[in-house]
């Protein structure tokens, strides 16, 4: 199943996550804000959140 997370402020300025299902739907999501966004990713690790880094595009015979 892919999940796809997404991180925001709210209305009260709070960081806050949520876990969405592919069509949107929210699964899970933070019970309360937090100030800082480390603390809130941390949250979201304990939920299952894990970073993936964007991965580059390349061009056929594009050297980097």
């Amino acid at each position: 199943m892919n999940l796809i997370w997404r991180f925001y402020r709210d209305d009260g300025r709070q960081r806050r996550w949520q876990r969405l299902s592919a069509d949107r739907t929210v699964i899970a999501e933070s019970n309360m804000g937090y100030t800082d966004y480390e603390v809130c990713v941390v949250n979201a690790q304990g939920k299952g959140y894990v970073f993936h880094p964007t991965q580059l595009k390349t061009t056929r015979g594009q050297v980097r």
